[in-house]
């Protein structure tokens, strides 16, 4: 069942613990983002962003937790247990940061949210099987994609605010990225070409449920866009032609070329047809 995506904050000793954790929130530059110098359709657009932006953390905060669990499953190493782990207060972090930049706007824009399919429902597959999956969509896919196209997004910004936040999330999203390949490096000797082939169609259904970022109407410049581009851009967001085109690079670069190089692959036909 959909419900409103609605945030809490309890305040006291548990904000007190998580400011100590990760620290610098308040410092940013609140409070400085003046909406009537844009265009309200830009305004718009940007505000429904960071929601999507805070609804797509919080379910990163989901998706680690379930990597953690299965790490701990397979008996995967302490320390990347460990690192893992981390990256819980991570997303935390990012959900409160792109919270209050759709405050910043005007608010956060009306979203439902399906929790009990928040995210990869468990199939029958082993333990092995299961953690090298989520791995694979959460540290090698997800991670490498929001992070890919945001540090782009954040070299066009104007604005010191969505500059400041973008820097932030960036600068954790490098260790998150770094998740799949460690994994997988631990992992290696124990992958055979079966589990090979089964991720890599992992892989593609995973990249095709991305391919509307570059395949749909407005990214391939078919819809017009109501709002200024540079207004768009200054709050944070690129267009969606130029973000098609971001995504596309981020895909082939941060994606599939390093896992082609453990073998996790798609068919050069599947490559052509995701890419055209």
């Amino acid at each position: 069942m959909k419900v409103p995506f609605e945030l809490e904050w309890l305040g006291g000793t548990a904000e007190h613990r998580f400011r100590k954790a990760r620290p610098g929130v308040e410092e940013l530059p609140w409070g400085t983002v003046d909406s009537s110098k844009y265009a309200p359709e830009a305004v718009n657009r940007a505000r429904a962003s960071w929601t999507e932006v805070a609804i797509n953390e919080y379910r990163a905060v989901a998706s680690f937790a379930e990597v953690l669990r299965a790490l701990v499953s397979v008996k995967a190493p302490l320390d990347l247990l460990g690192m893992t782990s981390d990256f819980l207060a991570d997303e935390c972090s990012h959900v409160e940061l792109a919270s209050r930049m759709a405050m910043e706007l005007g608010g956060a824009a009306p979203r439902l949210v399906d929790f009990d399919r928040f995210t990869p429902q468990a199939r029958r597959q082993t333990a092995f099987q299961h953690a090298n999956e989520l791995v694979l969509r959460v540290g090698c896919i997800a991670e490498a994609f929001s992070g890919g196209t945001a540090s782009v997004s954040y070299e066009t910004t104007s604005h010191a605010l969505p500059r400041a936040v973008y820097e932030t999330i960036l600068r954790d999203e490098a260790h998150h990225r770094r998740l799949g390949k460690l994994y997988f490096e631990w992992a290696l000797s124990r992958l055979d070409d079966s589990e090979l082939r089964r991720l890599g169609q992992v892989l593609l259904v995973s990249l095709r449920a991305l391919a509307p970022f570059w395949k749909s109407r407005a990214a391939r410049g078919v819809a017009p866009t109501p709002w200024p581009e540079e207004d768009l851009q200054a709050l944070g967001w690129l267009g969606a032609a130029r973000f098609a085109s971001v995504a596309k690079n981020v895909v082939v670069r941060d994606i599939l070329d390093p896992l082609a190089t453990i073998g996790i692959t798609i068919t050069e036909h599947d490559r052509a047809e995701l890419l055209a």
